[in-house]
């Protein structure tokens, strides 16, 4: 095998009575741009998969998988096809990673059509549009004709496609996944409404989730809940369903429900908390305590019902193991300590007339929560 042949992207051949006269029938021709398509389907999908932080491919993805037909081999048709790589329109580093990927695209597709005799769901994990391009492998091809696709080294990483193949190709539609409900809790980053999509960021990636034509509660609910700065907005959960749940991060459709779970002043008290709670003894010097898991635990229970009253209540340690709840009301400095050993202390502090009222008292929820409503020690 020579230099040239060694560059070949793919071993292509067309078989039957049709591809013995020199060239191949022109009708045929169009099954190197079906392969074409197929394999950049492919490649679209493993590179949206390898990168979940990203909702587009790069710029030039498309266009950088310029498939050459080279020359048609006699008795049988046989393309050549390499890939051209325009000189300076591509990076190295980003052409070394996408031809990566489009080797990978051929051997993924070449890996399905070889297994879809076998347990047919291997030839059917891809989006609708990836399918689609998939089916049309071969479409050309009469009952007596194969195609021979695959590695252009290795014979053994080759996929036949013949009548059998063809067949069930077709069927592949009717036995697609059924798309399973799914939930989801996160940040909406971003809103596109062109593609009546958005983006849910959470703890483990980010989500695109997809609406039904004419969802406009839906889309003005997700435009309500868009953090512009990527940061500041309320989390949400996102129900809706989705083709693999075994996928992490998986595109979600048909949403049918967008919530707040968490305001943003919620989401601000829990990163004050946590800051506190990444606390070790000896924290602001010797002899200073860091507040124990009773003491936490309390004041996180407390966190939806502070959030809710936007009192505008700041959550601070102390050195003796504490955690103090701050906030004005009026001219009157308002504090409540939730203190070790179950025990509490309200502050009200009137810094026009000097007026102190102070309470140490075991520790009682349902007191510390009228004294953060209306002050009342009662």
């Amino acid at each position: 095998m020579d230099d040239q042949e060694e560059e070949d992207f793919a071993f292509f051949l067309l078989t039957g009575d049709r591809f013995d006269p020199p060239g191949m029938p022109a009708d045929t021709a169009r099954e190197v741009g079906t392969f074409r398509e197929a394999v950049l389907k492919v490649a679209r999908h493993l590179w949206l998969e390898e990168n979940p932080d990203r909702r587009r491919l790069p710029n030039g993805f498309n266009e950088a998988f310029d498939l050459r037909l080279l020359s048609i081999s006699g008795g049988s048709a046989k393309p050549r096809m390499r890939i051209y790589r325009q000189p300076g329109r591509v990076s190295d580093a980003d052409w070394s990673e996408w031809s990566s990927i489009y080797t990978k695209a051929r051997d993924v597709l070449t890996d399905s059509l070889q297994g879809i005799t076998e347990p047919r769901q291997q030839a059917i994990q891809f989006p609708p549009d990836t399918l689609g391009a998939i089916r049309r492998v071969g479409s050309s091809l009469r009952d007596s004709e194969t195609l021979v696709l695959g590695d252009p080294r290795q014979e053994s990483k080759r996929a036949i496609v013949d009548h059998t193949v063809r067949e069930l190709l077709d069927e592949i539609e009717e036995i697609a996944p059924t798309p399973e409900l799914a939930h989801a809790e996160g940040l909406v980053i971003e809103y596109d409404g062109s593609t009546l999509s958005f983006r849910l960021k959470t703890d483990t990636g980010t989500i695109t989730c997809r609406l039904d034509p004419k969802s406009y509660r839906l889309a003005s609910a997700a435009k309500d809940f868009l953090a512009t700065d990527g940061i500041t907005a309320p989390d949400v959960r996102v129900s809706g369903e989705t083709l693999d749940p075994t996928q992490r991060n998986a595109p979600m459709v048909r949403i049918t429900e967008i919530v707040a779970i968490r305001s943003v002043e919620e989401k601000a008290l829990h990163a004050q908390l946590h800051r506190i709670h990444e606390l070790h003894d000896g924290w602001l010097g010797p002899g200073s305590k860091a507040p124990d898991g009773e003491v936490m635990g309390k004041a996180a229970r407390l966190i939806p019902e502070i959030a809710r009253l936007g009192a505008g209540v700041s959550l601070v340690p102390s050195t003796e193991g504490a955690i103090l709840l701050e906030w004005q009301r009026g001219e009157v400095e308002m504090s409540a300590a939730i203190e070790p050993d179950d025990e509490m202390f309200l502050c009200a502090d009137n810094t026009a007339t000097d007026d102190l009222l102070e309470d140490q008292s075991a520790f009682d929820e349902s007191r510390l929560l009228s004294f953060l409503t209306d002050g009342s020690m009662q």
